[in-house]
């Protein structure tokens, strides 16, 4: 397939066409804005095909908010019969699959409305595009999508049919194309993902909300020797996501550094998902300390440095904190 066609029917699924932006090898895969096909090409060729990708909104669906196409990215491959099902079933989506090179591009024009201003529960909600993209790509693979993408309405590029991939300098390919359909998504529950945000935000304690736990910050600048699976579960997954709000490649980079191999790099993936799905927080002292002794034990060895600090941060008596008695 010529690069002009891959770029046509690209176009084919966007809703407004230009302006928008693209990226190549030579502009050091930086977005640049373009207003036609045209000047798109022209581009392309400079950058002798390598590494073309699209926008998948314009600049008047970036202004509105306006998220009317899911994107998802699928390095494994033997997911492909499992997501295809989940559109289908759950929004009736047949939608675009591209062979990337190393992995699948996951295309669904769906039909939306501007999220602009929009609230929930009389709230004004922060990004809800960025939400929706973020949500609805893990809900229709079953979080078997690549953890690392974090797709939004500036970001989302796709690589188009008939370029190729520096990677392993292979062209661009479609698998499967739409059937046209610009599909509802009133069943997917967005809703309720919202409410669960919300809920989550109402349990943390003041201090989450600084990104920043005091006790669980010493324990990722030292060295544990013991306790090192039930910390990697019940504190260090579950903080780097809901209360830290690392990327998933940015946690799993943490998390695999910090225990050497001890935790195997797939349960890191799994963990990490986990947390996020549910959203799981981070065990706290006090609840540590009734119900598990010998981890809370553990955890304030390592943490004396850290008592005083906290102490004035959430009001606890240190002795409440550590243990100790009055």
């Amino acid at each position: 397939m010529k690069i002009e066609d891959g770029l046509d029917f690209l176009l084919s699924h966007f809703e407004t066409k230009y302006p928008r932006t693209i990226s190549t090898q030579m502009t050091q895969n930086k977005q640049i804005e373009v207003n036609s096909s045209k000047e798109a090409i022209t581009y392309f060729k400079k950058s002798r095909f390598i590494d073309c990708r699209v926008s998948g909104f314009s600049r008047q669906e970036i202004e509105e908010e306006k998220p009317n196409l899911i994107f998802v990215d699928l390095d494994d491959m033997s997911a492909l019969e499992e997501v295809r099902a989940l559109f289908y079933k759950t929004i009736g989506g047949i939608p675009t699959i591209l062979q990337t090179g190393k992995g699948l591009a996951v295309i669904q024009p769906i039909q939306m409305i501007s999220m602009k201003n929009v609230t929930y529960m009389g709230k004004a909600v922060d990004d809800p595009a960025k939400k929706f993209l973020h949500f609805v790509e893990r809900y229709l693979t079953n979080h078997k999508c690549d953890s690392g993408n974090h797709p939004s309405l500036k970001s989302c590029l796709i690589r188009i049919p008939g370029s190729i991939n520096s990677k392993n300098m292979s062209t661009v390919s479609i698998l499967q194309e739409w059937d046209g359909h610009r599909v509802d998504v009133k069943t997917i529950p967005f809703k309720k993902h919202l409410d669960q945000l919300e809920r989550t935000q109402n349990t943390m304690r003041p201090r989450y909300a600084l990104g920043e736990i005091p006790y669980i910050e010493n324990i990722l600048h030292s060295r544990l020797v013991e306790g090192r699976k039930r910390v990697f579960a019940l504190i260090l997954c579950p903080y780097l996501i809901n209360v830290k709000k690392l990327a998933f490649a940015e946690a799993e980079d943490v998390l695999t550094k910090y225990f050497d191999g001890y935790v195997p790099t797939s349960m890191i993936r799994y963990k990490l998902r986990e947390v996020f799905k549910k959203g799981i927080l981070p065990y706290g002292l006090k609840n540590m300390q009734e119900n598990d002794a010998e981890l809370f034990k553990l955890v304030t060895e390592l943490c004396k440095d850290e008592i005083n600090r906290t102490k004035s941060e959430i009001g606890i008596p240190s002795q409440e904190i550590i243990g100790e008695k009055k």
